[in-house]
């Protein structure tokens, strides 16, 4: 009987301790106390109890000091030792140290079960110095289980690739610039351990800056480079031409990227592993000044770098009423992206029509931005002789020389004789053209008659002229009527499918936008620009240059609409040459926004339609 109830009070007693080792607790631990500016930190949050189970995400909106690169992982343990059982689920993040300092990390509330819990506060201290190598220590194997220990002591540690041995750089190839001038931004891995593969995590915009992409060999080669009496293996991933916009100091944000970097093993330096480390680049600066205000070209407009100036024409002997194409080119090194249109002064005797443009712009073998742009007007003589379209001029600030330049084209003539349209013409221009006099010494017809010339009722020539001209006034009337309609019927259809059109262009897009984000933007341009030019009958240079937003405005469209359809455009030909607009939610808005704005101007081109097809009449 004794021992029966022995037995019983033992297993009571067992029944006890296993319920009071499954309470929950929550608790929150960091791989160490004391990291430098450049390592990472891992933070995990345990809850453990019968309930651990349950155990939702924690809820941590922010961390003073660090940033959450990486996380949650989940990570979860059962054990059975003597009767008693325990289980256990980690939440495990990774952190970036954001500046030196003293940080506290709060308080995370976890809720389990439907009852929150919350962890103890946490004291972490950011110094300059980087965390050395984690000394290889002498660890008791178990000969019935040689891999045991190893995920704990991993756990523990975090990390086992110190800052010294890979971090990252973003240098700039000067420190100082004129507004406007190219910078190049080279983002480079300096490694002393091996690495398979490394990912941009976050780049933050580059604010104040223009931005293009300079393409580089997606299998990087290393150079040997040594930095503090270390050598290391150098890859430049990835490379940008900046055009500063403002002048002071102007920063160039942290980047963080994840480096896939493999370690050695635990066991007798066997079974390594890779492990992904994450690095920020340090923040760099530069110094932007303003441009020379001595000896600035009156036509100056903002243009930075080295240009050279043409023009031509396909013909040179041409009739009135006859096209010639002309075409201005501007080619050379700089910020050509930034340069506005270049116009052509006034041609009193050519009837001007408004220009194509066309952009060829990439970077150089010395990755300089270099490239051209070239626009093509076309116009039409109007006077018989020898026309000339006079000399162009383009002012730059050459940034290497320190000084403003012009350059020049040579003035075209042409040899403009009368057309066959124009036989009837007088052949002059608008300044030498006389109006017809009648008069007094004309000679007029001898009356043989005067009682029967009055009784005549058709006694005045101009009836048999007015009775000749009808038919020939109702046959031109209607040859006129039916090119009016054709033009007007050509028109409405463009109108009335420049919506749909514009929606289907949106679809395509849409489409690109996990595969080829450049393709992306530039349908998504051309879905819009399209709409415009079918919609409101624009030409490609209101589109283009500075008159859009007059243009809509003129057309009682309202200015946050304006300002909304030119924010579109903006973001489309940025997304082509900035890598950080690469994001596919981003471009999915960018989509909605631009379906958004059709949407507006549909509701507002009916009348602004009516009245231009209207006035063309």
């Amino acid at each position: 009987m004794m021992k029966l109830s022995a037995l019983t009070l033992g297993i009571l007693f067992g029944i006890t301790g296993c319920a009071w080792g499954q309470d929950t607790q929550v608790t929150a631990s960091v791989g160490s106390d004391s990291v430098g500016v450049q390592d990472q930190v891992q933070l995990s949050i345990t809850v453990s109890g019968k309930d651990s189970g349950d155990a939702e995400p924690p809820r941590i909106s922010s961390l003073q000091g660090f940033r959450i690169v990486s996380g949650p992982n989940v990570s979860t343990q059962f054990q059975w030792i003597n009767g008693r059982t325990n289980s256990s689920k980690s939440f495990i993040y990774v952190l970036i140290p954001e500046k030196e300092g003293q940080f506290t990390i709060d308080p995370v509330e976890v809720r389990v079960g439907g009852k929150g819990y919350r962890t103890q506060p946490l004291q972490v201290r950011v110094t300059s110095a980087p965390r050395s190598s984690p000394p290889q220590q002498q660890r008791s194997v178990n000969p019935l289980d040689p891999f045991g220990g190893l995920e704990e002591e991993e756990d523990l540690r975090g990390s086992k690739v110190a800052a010294e041995d890979v971090f990252v750089r973003a240098e700039l190839d000067r420190s100082s610039a004129y507004i406007g001038q190219q910078v190049t931004l080279a983002y480079r891995v300096y490694t002393r351990i091996g690495i398979t593969g490394f990912q941009l995590q976050e780049s933050p915009p580059l604010s104040g800056f223009w931005v293009e992409d300079i393409e580089i060999d997606k299998t990087p080669k290393g150079i040997h480079q040594v930095v503090n009496g270390r050598e290391y293996l150098v890859f430049t991933v990835k490379k940008q031409a900046l055009f500063a916009t403002a002048t002071g100091k102007l920063k160039v944000s942290s980047s963080i990227f994840a480096i896939s970097a493999e370690t050695q093993g635990n066991f007798f330096g066997v079974f390594g592993r890779t492990e992904t480390v994450y690095r920020r680049t340090p923040e760099a600066s530069l110094d932007v000044n303003p441009l020379p205000a001595g000896g600035r070209p009156a036509d100056f407009n903002n243009a930075v770098g080295s240009f050279s100036l043409s023009s031509g024409v396909d013909k040179k002997q041409v009739a009135t009423g006859e096209a010639v194409a002309l075409r201005i080119k501007l080619e050379g090194q700089g910020n050509l992206k930034m340069i506005p249109d270049i116009s052509i002064p006034f041609l009193p005797d050519f009837t001007v029509y408004s220009s194509k443009r066309a952009d060829a712009i990439r970077p150089s073998a010395e990755n300089q931005i270099s490239g051209d742009k070239t626009w093509e007007y076309v116009i039409i003589p109007k006077a018989p002789g020898r026309q000339v379209i006079p000399s162009l001029s383009f002012s730059f600030f050459n940034a290497e020389q320190n000084k403003y330049e012009t350059v020049t084209t040579a003035p075209i003539s042409l040899d403009v004789v009368r057309g066959a349209d124009s036989a009837g013409a007088s052949g002059l221009s608008g300044g030498e053209k006389q109006d017809l006099v009648r008069r007094g010494t004309d000679i007029n017809f001898i009356k043989l008659s005067a009682d029967d010339l009055e009784s005549t009722p058709f006694r005045h020539p101009y009836w048999l002229f007015l009775i000749a001209a009808i038919p020939l006034a109702f046959n031109a009337g209607i040859l006129v009527y039916q090119r009016q309609h054709s033009k007007v019927s050509a028109g409405t259809l463009r109108m009335r499918k420049a919506k749909r059109n514009a929606f289907e262009r949106l679809e395509n897009a849409e489409k690109q936008c996990t595969s080829d984000a450049r393709r992306f933007y530039d349908q998504a341009a051309a879905a819009l620009s399209g709409y415009l030019s079918d919609k409101f009958n624009f030409t490609e240079i209101e589109l283009t240059g500075d008159t859009l937003e007059r243009t809509l405005s003129q057309n009682s469209i309202p200015h946050e609409t304006v300002e909304e359809v030119k924010a579109c455009l903006r973001e489309c030909d940025f997304g082509r040459f900035v890598s950080a607009s690469a994001s596919t939610d981003r471009m999915r808005e960018l989509a909605a926004r631009i379906r958004k704005n059709i949407e507006a101007l549909e509701k507002r081109s009916s009348r602004f339609s009516e009245i231009r097809f209207n006035s063309e009449r």
